[in-house]
C-alpha cells in the first residue's frame, strides 16, 4: 500500500512540474508587440494623418532600409537567420505603423505608433528594432531627432 502512495505522490509532483513548465512556455510565447509612439498635433486633419501613416509604412517597408535595420540590430545572430535579407523579410512581416494615443504630461494626445509584432520572449529584440526604425522615421519626416539620453 505504501508503494502505491509513493508512486502517486511522485506522479503528482511530475504532473505539477510539467504543468508549471507548460504554463511558463505558454506565457513566453504570447503576443507582445512593441512600439514607439510619435505624438502628433491633435488639430491635424484625419486625411493628413492617414497620408503620413501611409508614407511612413511605405518608406519603412523598403527592402534596402530593412536590410540596414537587420544589419544594425544584428538579427542574423539573434534570430539564427541565414542572411540580412532574411532578417529584412522577417521585420517586414512584423512591422506596423498605426494610429493610436500617447501619454504625455498634458494628458493623452493622438500619436502614430511605429513598431513590430513579436512574442514576449523576443521583447528586447523587438524594442531594439523599434528604436532603430525611429532613426529612419526622423529622416523620412525631415525632423531633427530628440537628443539621446
Amino acid at each position: 500500500m505504501q508503494r502505491w502512495i509513493v508512486a502517486g505522490v511522485v506522479a503528482m509532483l511530475l504532473m505539477g512540474a510539467g504543468g508549471f513548465l507548460a504554463l511558463k512556455s505558454y506565457k513566453q510565447n504570447r503576443p507582445a508587440p512593441v512600439w514607439v509612439p510619435l505624438p502628433i498635433n491633435p488639430e491635424l486633419p484625419v486625411a493628413k494623418r492617414d497620408e503620413i501613416i501611409a508614407k511612413l509604412k511605405t518608406e519603412l517597408s523598403a527592402s534596402d532600409r530593412l536590410v540596414k535595420v537587420s544589419r544594425d540590430v544584428g538579427l542574423v545572430g539573434k534570430w539564427q537567420l541565414s542572411s540580412d535579407e532574411d532578417g529584412a523579410a522577417e521585420v517586414a512581416s512584423r512591422l506596423f505603423v498605426r494610429e493610436g494615443e500617447a501619454d504625455t504630461p498634458n494628458g493623452k494626445v493622438p500619436a502614430i505608433h511605429i513598431g513590430v509584432k513579436g512574442k514576449r520572449k523576443e521583447r528586447e529584440v523587438s524594442g531594439q528594432i523599434a528604436m532603430r526604425l525611429m532613426d529612419d522615421v526622423w529622416e523620412i519626416l525631415g525632423i531633427d531627432p530628440p537628443p539621446k539620453q
